[in-house]
């Protein structure tokens, strides 16, 4: 498997755009998972998911619903 380093720490003798196989990091001693959870390398070809875009969601505000047949006190 092909990965891509994407941070701007030099991973294995790589810089951030170049690629990298699982071979070279294993034979370094790093860890695959390891690397791809803390963020320094990506598979290639697939791009890192940006977070979710927080959209600001209306209040609704609740109005009291009067019933026309109450009369109050008689």
């Amino acid at each position: 498997m092909e990965y891509t380093v994407i941070s701007n720490t030099q991973v294995c003798g790589k810089i951030n755009g170049e690629k990298l196989t699982q071979d070279d990091i294993l034979g370094a001693g790093g860890s695959v998972e390891h690397l791809l959870a803390s963020g320094h390398i990506a598979q290639s070809g697939h791009t890192p998911k940006a977070a979710p875009e927080v959209k600001e969601v209306p209040q609704v505000v609740k109005t009291p619903v009067f019933n026309s047949q109450e009369q109050g006190d008689k």
